[in-house]
Order: C-alpha cells, then sequence, then structure tokens
C-alpha cells in the first residue's frame, strides 16, 4: 500500500497536482474509517444476536417451567373442587342411623385426600438464572418484565398458603391421634380393608370420631374451594407469558395488562367498572353457586380466558353469582354504581339454545327470587348483551349494589355457558 501511495504521491507532484493528492489521500483514510465501522458494527451486531438467543434461551426455559407449574396448579385445583363439593355428602353420611361399609369407605377417601393434600412447588430455576446471569435488564421497561415478577410473587403466594394449610391441617392430625378412639388407623387400613365383618366392631366408635372438632375445622376449611381464584389469575398471567414467549415478543396487548391490574382492584365502597374481563374475577368479587339441592350442583372453572358453568340435571332451579366480597365476614357488602348507566355481559352456550334469566340485587334484596330479571338465549359463539340498568332492574338499589351479576336457570336438564367479560358501562 505504501509504495503504491508513493507511485501516486511521485506522478502527482510531477503533474504538480498537490490539490488531487490530498483529496485522494483523504478518500483513502475515509474508506479506511468506514471499513472499521462496518466491521465494529457486524461485531456488534452479532454480539447482539448472540446475546438475543441467549435471552430467549432462558425465556424458554421459563415457559417450560410455567406450563409445569399451571398443571401442578390444575391437579390441585381439581383435588380443592373435589373435597369442596364432597363437603355437603360427607356431613350428611356421617350422620346416618345405619352407617355402612360404603359410607365408611367414601367418609376415609375425603379424609386421605384432605390430609394428603400436596403443597404447590413452582418451578423458579428458569426465572432465578434469567436474573443471576443479568438478562433481566434487557426486559426492563417491557410487559415481559412486570408479567414475569408479577407470575412468580403470585406463584409465591400460593405456595407460602399451601405450606400454611399443610401445617394447619398436620397439627389437626397431631391433635386427633393423641385422643384414644378405640381402634387404630392399621386397623382401619390393613385390616377392615381385607376383613369386612370386623366393620361392625368400629362403627360407632368411628362415626364418633367424625364428629370430633378437630375433623369438623378441616373440613368446613376446605368446604369451599378459595383457590380458584388465584388459580385462575395465575393461568392467565402464566399463558400470557407462554404466549409472548413463543411469538417472541417482549410486549403484551393494552387489554391482558388490564385484565391483571384488574384482579388487584380495591375494596372501597365504589364500584370499579369491571366484575370479569377475560375470565379474570378481582379480588373484591366473589363467584358463588346455589341451587334447590345445594350449592355443589353447579360448578365452576376457569379456562383460557371465560369462566366455565356446569349445571347438573333435574334441579329447580340454579344459580351462579358474582358478589362483592364480604372477606369473610357474615355481612352483605355493597357498592355505589350510580355512575354507571348499563352493564355488558359477554357469553356463549356450549350448544346453543340455553336460556338463562340475568339478574341484579342490592344488598336488601330477599332471596326469594322477585328481583328483577331479563331473559337470554345463548348463542354456541360469544354474544355481547347491553342492559339498561334502571330500566331492566328496576328493584335492585344501584347505590347498595350487592350482586354484581347473577345467572338463574330454571326446570333445567343440565347445561354448560361460559362467560368471558361483565363490564358496568357509563355511556
Amino acid at each position: 500500500m505504501i509504495p503504491f501511495f508513493r507511485k501516486i504521491r511521485k506522478k502527482l507532484a510531477d503533474d504538480n497536482k498537490p490539490i488531487k493528492y490530498l483529496r485522494y489521500a483523504i478518500g483513502e483514510i475515509v474508506l479506511v474509517v468506514i471499513g472499521i465501522l462496518i466491521a465494529l458494527q457486524i461485531n456488534n451486531w452479532n454480539q447482539n444476536r448472540i446475546e438475543n438467543e441467549t435471552l430467549w434461551g432462558y425465556l424458554n426455559n421459563i415457559s417450560v417451567n410455567i406450563k409445569n407449574d399451571l398443571k401442578q396448579a390444575s391437579d390441585l385445583n381439581f383435588v380443592l373442587d373435589r373435597l369442596a363439593n364432597n363437603t355437603q355428602t360427607i356431613w350428611d353420611t356421617r350422620s346416618k342411623p345405619e352407617f355402612t361399609l360404603t359410607d365408611f369407605r367414601l367418609t376415609e377417601d375425603h379424609l386421605n385426600t384432605l390430609f394428603n393434600l400436596e403443597v404447590f412447588e413452582p418451578n423458579t430455576s428458569g426465572f432465578e438464572t434469567l436474573k443471576s446471569t443479568g438478562y433481566m435488564g434487557k426486559l426492563q421497561g417491557t410487559d415481559m418484565e412486570t408479567l414475569l415478577f408479577s407470575y412468580y410473587d403470585l406463584a409465591q403466594q400460593i405456595k407460602d398458603w399451601r405450606e400454611n394449610d399443610k401445617e394447619f391441617l398436620d397439627d389437626i392430625q397431631k391433635e386427633n391421634n393423641k385422643i384414644d378412639w378405640g381402634f387404630s388407623y392399621e386397623y382401619l387400613y390393613y385390616k377392615l380393608y381385607k376383613d369386612t365383618t370386623l366393620f361392625k366392631d368400629v362403627k360407632d366408635k368411628y362415626q364418633k370420631m367424625l364428629y370430633a372438632p378437630t375433623y369438623d375445622a378441616a373440613i368446613i376449611n376446605h368446604s369451599y374451594n378459595y383457590f380458584l381464584s388465584s388459580k385462575l389469575e395465575l393461568n392467565f398471567i402464566g399463558k400470557s407469558i407462554m404466549s409472548l414467549i413463543e411469538n417472541h415478543q417482549l410486549q403484551a396487548s393494552a387489554q391482558t395488562m388490564r385484565s391483571i391490574a384488574l384482579y388487584n382492584t380495591d375494596f372501597s365502597d365504589v364500584g370499579k367498572e369491571e366484575v370479569v374481563i377475560n375470565g379474570i374475577v378481582p379480588k373484591s368479587i366473589g363467584v358463588f353457586t346455589d341451587s334447590n339441592k345445594g350449592f355443589d350442583q353447579l360448578k365452576f372453572e376457569g379456562n383460557e380466558d371465560y369462566i366455565e358453568f356446569t349445571i347438573k340435571p333435574n334441579l329447580q332451579w340454579a344459580a351462579g353469582m358474582f358478589i362483592v366480597d364480604s372477606l369473610g365476614q357474615n355481612v352483605r357488602p355493597s357498592k355505589d354504581f350510580r355512575d354507571f348507566k348499563k352493564i355488558s355481559v359477554e357469553l356463549k352456550g356450549n350448544k346453543g339454545g340455553e336460556k338463562l334469566q340475568f339478574a341484579l340485587k342490592d344488598k336488601d334484596d330477599p332471596d326469594d327470587g322477585t328481583e328483577s330479571r331479563v331473559d337470554i338465549t345463548l348463542s354456541k359463539n360469544w354474544q355481547t348483551y347491553n342492559f339498561d340498568l334502571r330500566k331492566t332492574f328496576p328493584t335492585a338499589n344501584l347505590k347498595n349494589l350487592h350482586m354484581l351479576a347473577g345467572f338463574v336457570a330454571q326446570d333445567i336438564r343440565g347445561m354448560t355457558f361460559y362467560v368471558r367479560n361483565i363490564r358496568f358501562l357509563k355511556e
């Protein structure tokens, strides 16, 4: 290169063209600088590519962890649902004058399930690796960062709750083991199941044990599936994260982020717009069921982005209700919804053609079915129904609204219907 420049310089000098030489030299310098910058850019691009692939590798591991967490949560919810739905049967069975071997096996199955409940163990390995390697900084300010921290904070809360519940049940077992009931568990599990003729010797003693305050406390504590609400939120956040990772996106939709913020709606006296959004129910709202044969005739569970209600056949009536939560107190709390004009409900039926009645109630409305209702015939596809609050529900005092949405079915052969969104509207 240097001899080449010397030849050009000599030629230009001989031709008395120093200005042309200077221009040429500057051009060469510029080309060298551009080459260096391009090389640096390629190196930076390659480094960013490697780091980006590493980041998504960590996120893919998190997605696998979340998938397993949600399966674990779903299995736990199934068992807790089973315990809650069987509670009334256990109460009825233990008081039967003619307590049979079948009754014994039914109650033992319930108690075994209750006292062997698993804890919830979320897999945080992928998330901890992401944080420890410093790659969490690459998510700063993104929805992915918010979703990940929301998910693992909630997962830790569920884990703590399940551990406390397990400790509570273990303490009950210890207290019960201190009492001499006149038989041993070894006798029940190893002899009675092999020789059913021995049942008559322990029947009265076993029934007496079922009435122990310790067992009452354990069964009552699981007569309602309080885990469902948290499971719905965990499921929604987890699947939102998994969807973003699958599509290599870091920003979620505004509706997704609003859904997550909704869950933590405060417990003020003034009503908020959303009762359900994408299947998520705020902490300040409870979901309850009832029928002429008890609450366990109507089951509800959370799915992808909606709530599913399944009503058993041969009932005179059944109802699913979204009410202002009393936080465990024996009161009928309410919220002020006078600022709203309409309510919007998004529903669909499993088959289409299902008939429901939609109702609202204030805290003073009697539980005798006299509240205002409107008939709805469901479609097999999602459909939104809008109702004027004052014209459609004249018996509901909006200042003290207690049941924010109620679905009533009468003279039914059984049905399944779905709720995705319930919103109060100001216009």
